[in-house]
């Protein structure tokens, strides 16, 4: 696990400006208010800036302020308002540098009126975050802290301080928050927040840690999961019972998930097909990893030449296949049947020989009928019953893993499926 971990799990680069335009210049619109408390030479060109701001005319703003700039002899207030307005308007013309260095010099003014201080220092810390000034960041995100509870948000922020400061454990701390919040708010958690935790679970090898954050993060970042699931698949490898059908359905996951990695997972899965007769799919297997650069011909090779050969033999016999099933009294040839199906890819085909698989009985894997009714009906598109099907599965330890994978996946694409699709028959009893 140690040496596994260390190789799958690394925090992806954070997007620490995410967010940034959701800053709340609350002082701007007070600002005016307190101009009799800055000299009287640095207040008049601060109205007009403030004039401007609020007609949005930035460029006019920021002139203004250069005039308040420029007025000799500041006192520490004058300083503190110029930076203020400065970071508003620097901030609204995209100019995140000058915004970031006017905010910090607020924040660090020892005239800040106490009321504005929560929205000094939160707004000192998002920019400090988006320029990567992460030590600057910790220490607003503190002064925020010494004046209440922080928000999910600023939670958020110091753990990608935290994070990128390589202090795992503060960073972990922070990003269980952010989580802790969205879950009580019945939301996703922050994707970001998820990696970093699980950064932490792997330095501390701590697997089942690992496994529940992986599982959470495929589900609130399904569009970019498919390390996720490579890593979750690769960790139920390791279950206890796993079988050839275990690993088969396993790579199938991989495979919809777009989770293959590398050369032996193609091979591993065309070959385990093979042995047991379904060469149509190994055939597949094999040229979408050649097509995908992860497969090279020469790794392919007398494999992919031998399953072709076989997949013509097969494709000839499959209507003897299909009367000799029909024909047997036990399900175990109509589930051989609907294996063969699901590597051409004829998944309706596939997942009526399931339900007369799962009608006959007699299999040598109890499970198998329900992993192939419930992976077909996933590859129609048939989300909510697929998940029906997994959850009347029972077996080994790796086969109920199996099937807890299948039915996270449909779960996760049932979330982004636009509407639902029409149920199939109930499976035959």
């Amino acid at each position: 696990m140690k040496r596994f971990v260390r190789a799958a799990f690394t925090a992806s680069l954070l997007c620490a400006t995410a967010g940034a335009s959701s800053v709340l210049w609350a002082a701007a619109a007070q600002a005016a208010d307190k101009a009799e408390k800055v000299s009287a030479a640095v207040g008049k060109p601060l109205s007009e800036a403030q004039k401007a701001i609020a007609t949005k005319d930035y460029a006019t703003a920021l002139a203004d302020i250069k005039l308040a700039q420029a007025v000799p002899d500041h006192t520490p207030i004058d300083d503190y308002r110029i930076n203020q307005f400065l970071s508003i308007v620097a901030f609204n013309l995209k100019d995140i540098p000058t915004a970031t260095t006017a905010i910090q010099a607020a924040a660090d003014s020892p005239v800040i009126p106490p009321e504005e201080k929560t929205d000094i220092y939160t707004n000192a810390l998002i920019l400090s975050v988006a320029s990567q000034q992460y030590q600057k960041a910790v220490t607003y995100g503190q002064y925020l802290a010494a004046l209440g509870p922080l928000s999910a948000e600023q939670d958020m922020r110091m753990a990608i301080s935290y994070f990128n400061l390589k202090d795992t454990p503060h960073a972990q701390e922070f990003a269980q928050k952010s989580i802790d919040a969205a879950k009580a708010a019945g939301t996703q958690p922050n994707p970001d927040m998820l990696r970093i935790v699980l950064n932490g679970q792997a330095q501390q090898n701590d697997r089942s840690g690992a496994e529940a954050s992986l599982e959470s993060l495929v589900l609130a970042d399904p569009d970019n999961a498919a390390t996720s699931w490579r890593d979750l698949v690769n960790l139920a490898f390791g279950e206890k019972g796993a079988g050839e059908i275990d690993a088969i359905f396993l790579y199938r996951l991989k495979v919809l998930a777009g989770a293959m990695t590398d050369a032996d997972d193609y091979t591993t899965l065309a070959s385990t097909d093979e042995q047991l007769g379904y060469p149509t799919e190994a055939v597949n297997v094999l040229e979408k990893g050649v097509a995908s650069g992860k497969l090279s011909g020469g790794q392919a090779g007398d494999l992919l030449s031998r399953s072709r050969k076989d997949s013509a033999l097969d494709a000839r016999e499959l209507p003897e296949a299909v009367a000799s099933a029909e024909k047997s009294k036990s399900g175990e040839q109509s589930v051989k049947l609907g294996e063969d199906y699901w590597g051409y890819g004829r998944f309706a085909d596939a997942e009526a020989a399931a339900r007369r698989a799962i009608a006959k009985g007699g299999l040598k894997k109890p499970a198998e009928g329900n992993l192939l009714l419930g992976a077909t009906l996933v590859a129609q598109a048939k989300y909510e019953e697929a998940i029906q099907t997994f959850g009347q599965i029972n077996g080994t330890p790796a086969t109920m893993k199996v099937a807890h994978l299948w039915t996270l996946y449909a779960e996760g694409k049932q979330k982004k499926a636009p509407a639902t699709a029409a149920p199939a028959p109930a499976p035959a009893q």
